[in-house]
């Protein structure tokens, strides 16, 4: 009885811990679903979302759903749902749909009906749509992703080379929740690069970032305006090459002290007329070229600058690891004193090797004590005022890296873009970059490569026939 007794006591104990583990092992999953930590320990942190994304999605008023019309063997599928699982994690408003048009035929079609999408594209079945009311907006595989087309030579599928999923992603969010698109002038009629040209030189490249990020953007000659209206939140004059009359100045002035927003882009040895204009709001320009040889590439002039040198400022702050590269730029630097109620903030800078060369005639560049602008030498410049009306001013001392030839150049379009977001008051935007897609190499010097064919081709051979020689030696003694 004593015996039994105990087993029955011995087996309720066993009973209870099981029962207890299991209640502690229920508890412990269940707070973990709702208190847990999360880290993207990936080289290019795929799916770790920028703060200034963070901003957008905890800013959302309204719901939002993304539908994801893709296959699931779609090279982007995945790439595509880590980083909208993200989006839904921060924000409970996202509601992310996931339709396969292959399988899911009837779906298919009622969205190709509800959102009008023209299936005659070669990537009508590839889209992801976001939708806020009754405002839409859908992003093909071009607004996602870079593709690298060399391996198609060799019968592979193109490689996914940068993948741009957060800034578009986040551009759309913007595009559909936003009440209203906010209009740029961009000046003409004194040389300026235009918006619409598709050639090296012109700026297409940089109106289709713009219109992604939801940016209406009219070319305006000033000459016809009698004003500026407030609708427009930005003007921006890219690369003149002749004066801006009075009344156009006046124009800009006027705009200006009501609380507008300039972003002037000026080459070198130019005379556009603006001087004044630019000096009462604390930027002074240089009649000079900069240069920098201890950041000159290989094999090209020292007026291709190279910067690496940023200040303190929201336009400039996510570019610390990044260059930019200027294909001919002067200096660009705040007015001394700097007039009252302005805060003037340089952006970009040489090193202190770099200098401002104004004998521009010369062929050899070569630092002239006295007459040359010493090094650090700034390159652009912002400036604010505050009250009674807020007005801001970027000037940047070359146009040339905007062009569609220059714009993929490492930080060249983080500049612009983080200058125009800055400009319109947007800075939760500046910094969110497209994420390239890095393979892992292994670089190996001549000496480190022929000493591995070595070990590989004749040392790990050789050693396997001295120990098989080895061995029958042993065996036949």
């Amino acid at each position: 009885m004593a015996k039994l007794g105990r087993r029955l006591l011995a087996s309720g104990n066993i009973l209870a811990t099981i029962v207890l583990l299991g209640v502690l092992f229920i508890m412990v999953n269940y707070l973990s679903s709702r208190r847990y930590a999360r880290w993207d320990l990936t080289r290019q942190k795929f799916t770790a979302l920028s703060g200034q994304t963070i901003q957008t999605l905890k800013g959302l008023q309204a719901p939002l759903s993304v539908i994801v019309f893709y296959q699931p063997m779609h090279p982007l599928y995945g790439l595509v749902k880590d980083c909208l699982e993200e989006y839904a994690r921060v924000s409970p408003r996202i509601q992310v749909e996931y339709v396969d048009p292959v399988q899911d035929v009837a779906r298919a079609k009622r969205l190709v009906q509800d959102f009008q999408i023209d299936v005659e594209k070669p990537d009508a079945l590839s889209l992801v749509i976001f939708q806020s009311g009754s405002r839409h907006k859908y992003l093909s595989d071009t607004d996602l992703a870079e593709y690298d087309y060399g391996s198609m030579s060799f019968g592979s599928e193109p490689r996914v080379k940068t993948f741009k999923g957060e800034t578009a992603f986040t551009s759309a969010i913007i595009s559909v929740t936003q009440a209203k698109q906010p209009l740029v002038w961009f000046t003409s009629g004194h040389g300026e690069q235009s918006v619409e040209t598709q050639t090296p030189a012109g700026l297409s490249e940089l109106k289709r970032s713009f219109e992604q990020h939801n940016i209406r953007m009219d070319t305006v000659t000033l000459l016809e305006r009698s004003a500026i209206p407030p609708e427009v939140k930005l003007v921006i004059i890219t690369g003149p090459t002749h004066r801006f009359a009075e009344q156009e100045a006046a124009l800009l002035a006027t705009y200006l002290e009501r609380g507008g927003r300039l972003l002037a882009l000026i080459d070198p040895l130019e005379n556009t007329g603006l001087d004044g204009l630019l000096t009462r709001w604390g930027i002074e320009l240089g009649m000079d070229i900069v240069v920098d040889p201890s950041r000159q590439l290989p094999f090209v002039s020292p007026g291709n600058l190279l910067v690496t040198t940023y200040t303190q400022h929201p336009i400039v702050e996510k570019m610390k690891t990044l260059l930019t590269l200027f294909p001919l730029a002067r200096s660009v630097r705040p007015a001394e004193p700097v007039p009252q109620g302005l805060t003037v903030t340089p952006l970009a800078m040489t090193s202190e090797a770099g200098w401002g060369e104004t004998r521009t005639s010369v062929e050899e560049f070569r630092f002239k004590a006295g007459e040359d602008v010493k090094g650090p030498v700034s390159i652009a410049v912002a400036s604010e005022r505050s009250t009674p009306t807020q007005t801001r001013l970027v000037v940047i001392g070359d146009s040339d890296f905007i062009a569609n030839g220059q714009l993929g150049n490492a930080g060249n379009l983080d500049l612009v873009h983080g200058a125009v977001y800055w400009l319109m008051n947007q800075e939760q935007l500046i910094g969110v970059s497209p994420k390239p897609i890095q393979a892992l190499k292994l670089n190996l010097t001549g000496g480190q490569l022929k000493g591995l064919l070595f070990l590989s081709l004749l040392a790990m051979p050789l050693l396997c026939g001295v120990a098989g020689a080895g061995t029958w030696w042993l065996r036949r003694t």
